[in-house]
């Protein structure tokens, strides 16, 4: 489970806007956020959002402080994502077998299968320095070699799956803020029309994923 905390407490003060924003509503907020494909999952309840903020708070500074909690997932029991589309991604996640394969199917959850990944397997040795990741995607068989660095994982993965986004057509990308959550990445996934939309909304960062992590390296 991603925990907003850990990718908050080293990140650095976010930028404040010229002139505050006027106070709107956590629904009207949400309202808006849909317009642009940011849409609450079905089990999501108000008290999900409250947990991590308070209605004032997300109030005083709208859009912000929400987005950065849609990333997140429900503090309870199943610990599902609150919205598909935002991951606030915790680098530290892969010790065993199963978590790269976690990484993919949270991917193709953000963007509504568009890989049609399948047979989705890896291997994580951190003793032995292996770490690859495999699945069948448009007919032929992908396996993504991953570098070893204790127990973070290689983001790497984000860009390569970007570009068989982009290989197979789909209108989707992955945009990313590597830089202003400590030892997380927020992503989201967005056409070109709803990432406008959500670039008129929110201050958030998220900048295009193609051509960032060239050498794996966190």
């Amino acid at each position: 489970m991603t925990s907003l905390a850990a990718c908050r407490d080293d990140a650095p003060a976010a930028i404040q806007p010229a002139s505050p924003k006027p106070r709107i509503s956590v629904e009207r907020q949400l309202e808006q956020l849909a317009q642009a494909g940011i849409a609450l999952n079905p089990w999501v309840a108000e008290g999900d959002l409250v947990a991590f903020h308070t209605r004032a708070e997300f109030e005083r500074a709208p859009f912000d402080e929400l987005v950065e909690t849609l990333g997140g997932e429900i503090g309870r029991e199943p610990f599902a994502p609150i919205c598909d589309r935002l991951w606030m991604c915790d680098l530290e996640c892969v010790s065993d077998d199963g978590d790269y394969a976690a990484v993919l199917h949270r991917l193709e959850r953000m963007t509504e299968g568009a890989l049609h990944a399948s047979e989705i397997t890896d291997r994580v040795d951190l003793a032995a320095n292996v770490a690859w990741l495999r699945f069948d995607c448009a007919g032929r068989s992908v396996q993504w070699d991953l570098r070893v660095d204790d127990d973070w994982m290689d983001p790497s993965l984000f860009r390569r799956y970007d570009e068989l986004l982009r290989e197979q057509g789909s209108a989707l990308r992955l945009y990313s803020n590597e830089s202003d959550y400590g030892q997380c990445v927020f992503l989201g996934a967005f056409t070109t029309s709803s990432k406008a939309a959500f670039d008129a909304l929110v201050s958030v960062r998220l900048a295009p994923i193609s051509g960032q992590w060239r050498e794996s390296a966190r």
